[in-house]
């Protein structure tokens, strides 16, 4: 199972992880952000963004659970950054609510990291040119993907993690050890370099916090450790350095930080670098900022604290082991299909980036430069639509057309009555030149904002209701609608004047023919009085026939 995910129901294409990842190992697919598990260096810094909590890390409590469960005798050992991840002095108050979870024994991965540094004095004294640190299996990785050339300079030696489990084993054969640490990446190193070997499994700093919760174990934090030693730096900014004895022809340098790590793997790229020992480590402040850390612990000021109370510079473990210490990292590069010039030109102009001008490089897709996003499209990481500017401008274009092409005449007029949007039916109803800018002018140029300030007052929008408007000398149906929310007034005109004429003209030919109508009446009663003893029944049966002919005209 892989040891970082995302999930797919929380991801809301904030792209907030693309823009914190160092070195863009997340696909965007389908509105979805995927791990890509080949580039990915594991350092959390995903994890921690998420506004979302859509990352998730692999728990492995339940394996530990289990080996209890089945009565195993397990052993954790804890990553020197404790004493920050739990607020503690030392050793004894962890250990004592760890045990109460049922584990045989708790120790220090300090022991292991005092055993690393004693075989980076060797290399020293060996001169070997350029050394890195090989603590951090994130950098590691960094390594192994992206700078191989730089793998000779890695220390050739196993991590502390490693080198106490190893010790563990060697004095416990039957127990199973349990690395707990602030490190997601560990859980990878284990996998890739531990297993069968020495480490059985590792769950994080913040896993173990959960985990006493939910048994309702507390810490005694008054319990004192009257032991403090040097390998106890380890997990501090510079913290290795601290704890090593230095060598005069040689200059010691910490980075900490991915980016930082990537400069200086770069420097060292470029040749030339003699007589460097180097403490890489990929987070910012080193292990005690690492991404498992419980999410209550103090900030970096307050966990330095704690690291420094809990060591001395000038006492070391005395530790005598047969335990082997070298290490071997292969190269490890991921596949990259990488595009020509065309093919990126060709994908600028898809969102409409082809002179200097139109690269922003605003950074909201996440890359920071919009060549590196199209580069990630051609890879399939990206999309086109991440790009806002991009979206922004097709969404305004799209909604300008429909502005454009209805027939209707659109104002939108903002709070303080300015005319913030004039369609082209708009500038036809009231006859003015297109060419004359209407934005941003006030609406009772053209419009009664009597009117528009009863609809605000009463909440009440005006819908279909015809009226003659002498401003345009037209007759228009017109309806103005509110929008509360972004403090808006819609008005919509339609030009009703071709329909409203012939309706009166109409009207105009029903009150002609019943006029005439009348008038045929009036001349037939008159002959008919003339000749009434000839045709007495004919003209009742005449009035009764114009009569309802003259009523039906009227209806």
């Amino acid at each position: 199972m892989e040891v970082l995910s995302f999930k797919k129901a929380n991801c809301k294409n904030c792209y907030k992880c693309i823009r914190e990842c160092p070195i863009k190992a997340i696909r965007f697919k389908e509105h979805q952000a995927q791990i890509i598990a080949d580039e990915c260096i594991l350092c959390g810094r995903c994890v921690r963004i998420c506004p979302q909590n859509a990352k998730q890390v692999r728990d492995d409590t339940g394996v530990v659970k289990g080996y209890l469960k089945e009565g195993k005798k397990v052993i954790f050992s804890m990553a020197p950054s404790y004493v920050a991840a739990f607020q503690v002095s030392g050793l004894p108050a962890i250990a004592e609510a760890v045990k109460k979870l049922g584990v045989y024994d708790v120790r220090e991965t300090a022991v292991g990291a005092n055993m690393v540094k004693r075989e980076y004095e060797k290399l020293v004294d060996a001169g070997m040119p350029v050394i890195i640190s090989t603590c951090c299996h994130s950098i590691i990785r960094l390594v192994q993907k992206y700078y191989p050339s730089c793998i000779p300079c890695l220390a050739p030696v196993i991590s502390p993690m490693h080198a106490h489990a190893k010790l563990i084993k060697e004095q416990d054969p039957d127990a199973l050890v349990v690395f707990v640490s602030p490190c997601i990446s560990k859980k990878d190193e284990v996998d890739q370099y531990c297993k069968g070997d020495s480490v059985d499994c590792t769950i994080t700093f913040d896993e173990l916090y959960n985990w006493l919760e939910e048994e309702g174990i507390s810490i005694d934090r008054s319990k004192e450790d009257p032991d403090h030693f040097r390998s106890r730096f380890f997990p501090e900014t510079g913290g290795i350095l601290k704890s090593m004895d230095k060598n005069p022809e040689y200059r010691y340098i910490a980075v900490d930080g991915v980016e930082n790590c990537r400069h200086a793997l770069e420097e060292i790229e470029a040749g030339g670098m003699k007589g460097f020992f180097i403490e890489m480590s990929a987070c910012q402040g080193s292990c005690i900022n690492g991404p498992a850390m419980p999410k209550h612990h103090q900030g970096l000021i307050s966990a330095q604290c704690y690291v420094e109370d809990a060591a001395d510079p000038k006492k070391d473990y005395d530790v005598s082991h047969d335990v082997a210490m070298k290490k071997n990292v292969p190269a490890d590069i991921p596949p990259r299909d990488m595009p020509g010039e065309a093919a990126i030109a060709e994908i600028l102009a898809k969102i409409g980036k082809v002179h200097p001008e139109d690269m922003l490089n605003c950074g909201a897709c996440g890359y920071s430069t919009c060549r590196e996003k199209a580069i990630a499209v051609y890879q399939k990481k990206a999309e086109l639509e991440m790009c806002l500017p991009y979206m922004k401008e097709r969404a305004e274009s799209v909604s300008n057309k429909i502005l454009d092409s209805t027939p209707n005449a659109i104002i939108a007029v903002d709070s303080s009555f300015h005319i913030q949007q004039f369609n082209r039916a708009a500038y036809h109803l009231y006859g003015i030149d297109p060419g004359e800018s209407m934005v941003g002018k006030p609406v009772g140029d053209i419009y009664d904002e009597a009117e528009l300030i009863q609809v605000i007052d009463s909440r009440q929008n005006i819908l279909s209701e015809r009226c003659y408007m002498e401003r345009c000398g037209l007759y228009v149906e017109k309806s103005i609608v509110y929008d509360m929310d972004d403090g808006l007034l819609l008005i919509f005109l339609k030009d009703i004047n071709a329909e409203e004429k012939e309706a009166q003209r109409t009207a105009a030919m029903r009150r002609d023919t019943i006029e005439i109508t009348d008038q045929v009446i009036s001349k037939q009663m008159r002959v008919v009085q003339e000749i009434a003893s000839l045709l007495g029944e004919t003209t009742a049966e005449t009035k009764i026939a114009l009569t309802k002919l003259k009523n039906s005209m009227a209806d």
